[in-house]
């Protein structure tokens, strides 16, 4: 299965913002970019010119958010003027994925640019009682960027070991301040650094304590490039809010726990508008996988724990005012494994690892409407059980085992799930609910043809046996 480097076109550093959110996606149209008064401009070549300086780079990560939950994909319910504004300045993406579908494995993808059985981490998530985590070997996106002399700093939900040895600190960034585990797990706590400061945690005041801290790191680190990662614990369940947010949506608690996100978002923007560096700064905001029942998924079939698109579709948008054109649409596929060779390219730096499984969106964001992905793999544990190209979709089994209980039973029932393999419209027009493999043999075998090679690559790399779980 083909594999490639993340490779560096010319040195190449600018500012930018990228914004990703998990979920599903309703039925946009992709639509060529329109370029607005300030937004970048073109060179002759018709790509803009890209800037001198390094970029600021913040990343904000949100836990089960839902596709159909921001007001720039769809929701009405749920006030999200903040990431509407940052979507209304950048470029918007109708087909962005998770590389999971439940959180550990997710964010390996995220922070490695590799799925996630490379790093030993696709098999369920870091539970509490777990001992292992991202391994020591693995470049992550914060030592990627210290390459450089970057500052960087990790703020909220980690998810990728449950102890110090695991901990940011170990890979690239120079603080912590956050929780190892997930909000739902008996060993929540909260760290600063490798030190525990709380246990039991009051989650109510959560957001707005990592916000407080990302303005403050932000603010004393506008004079050098900096990566900041700002990864909310919510609206992963149980759900929690601020006094000033409860009750103010049309939500319920998970609209007022989103709301507070978004104010979260904006009191980030704000701050970089402040110090003048919001030019030169990549944000990126994303969600680790689909909503959970909470959730809205934009109308797509499934949610979190699940190979619908309702558990790996996500929001994707990227505003870079120096290079993105405001108000750009693309319906080019791409997935959370791209951000690490994206950054790469920017920076004009070879990956160092062997095999990145990402591309480098940076042509899309200079005004590219095609994806780098020939496929992209769905993975329910270690087991690829789905693999996506531009138009289509084919899929094996919709369950993540472990993940739902009862519910990854439904996924033997007929006309519940995926009793056999479907061949999927990729815009999910239909709520994958109906499959073209006997109206299309070639692409069904296609598809099929790929998603056996990917199994012979990645089963090697498997360290449980799955064969009785998932026999297709």
């Amino acid at each position: 299965m083909p594999a490639r480097n993340a490779r560096a076109r010319l040195p190449q550093t600018a500012a930018a913002v990228l914004l990703l959110a998990a979920g599903c996606a309703g039925p946009d149209t992709p639509a060529q970019g329109n370029t607005d008064a300030g937004a970048a401009q073109p060179e002759s070549g018709g790509a803009p010119t890209m800037p001198a300086t390094p970029p600021n780079i913040v990343v904000i990560l949100t836990d089960d958010l839902g596709y159909g939950d921001i007001g720039a994909y769809g929701a009405k319910r749920i006030r999200t003027p903040n990431i509407d504004r940052l979507a209304a300045a950048g470029l918007r993406f109708t087909q962005g994925y998770a590389s999971a579908n439940v959180c550990s494995p997710s964010r390996a993808g995220l922070m490695t640019g590799r799925y996630a059985i490379r790093s030993g981490l696709a098999f369920k998530v870091v539970d509490a009682e777990a001992t292992h985590g991202l391994p020591e070997a693995e470049e992550t996106l914060g030592e990627l960027v210290k390459r450089q002399g970057y500052r960087t700093l990790y703020l909220g939900k980690w998810h990728l070991g449950n102890f110090p040895e695991h901990f940011p600190l170990k890979h690239g960034f120079d603080g912590f301040f956050g929780a190892p585990a997930s909000n739902d797990m008996p060993n929540f706590a909260l760290y600063d650094g490798e030190a525990l400061v709380e246990q039991p945690v009051d989650q109510s005041t959560l957001t707005r304590r990592y916000t407080d801290r990302a303005v403050r790191f932000i603010t004393e680190n506008a004079d050098a490039p900096f990566m900041l990662f700002l990864a909310h614990t919510f609206p992963h369940i149980p759900l929690y809010a601020s006094e000033e947010f409860l009750g103010k949506s049309g939500a319920g608690l998970y609209g007022d726990t989103v709301e507070e996100l978004d104010w979260s978002t904006g009191q980030v923007l704000a701050a970089l508008e402040e110090q003048g560096i919001a030019e030169n700064t990549l944000v990126i905001f994303t969600s680790d996988n689909g909503p959970f029942f909470e959730g809205g998924t934009g109308g797509l079939r499934g949610g979190k724990g699940t190979s619908w698109d309702g558990g790996y579709r996500v929001p994707l948008i990227a505003s870079w005012p120096d290079v993105i054109a405001a108000g750009r649409v693309t319906g080019a596929m791409a997935m959370n494994i791209d951000l690490l060779p994206t950054i790469a390219d920017i920076l004009g730096l070879e990956t160092a690892a062997a095999t990145v499984d990402g591309r480098s969106l940076l042509p899309v964001f200079r005004g590219a409407d095609e994806s780098a992905h020939d496929f992209l793999y769905y993975f329910n544990n270690e087991r690829v059980v789905g693999v996506r190209s531009q138009d289509w979709k084919y899929v094996t089994h919709a369950y993540y085992l472990g993940s739902l209980g009862a519910f990854e039973k439904f996924d033997q029932l007929p006309g519940f799930a995926a009793p056999y393999e479907m061949l999927l419209d990729a815009d999910g027009i239909h709520g994958e609910a109906y499959s073209y493999a006997d109206r299309f043999p070639g692409m069904l075998n296609e598809h099929k043809n790929a998603l056996m090679s990917a199994r012979r690559h990645f089963d090697a790399l498997r360290t449980h046996d799955l064969e009785e779980t998932y026999p297709r």
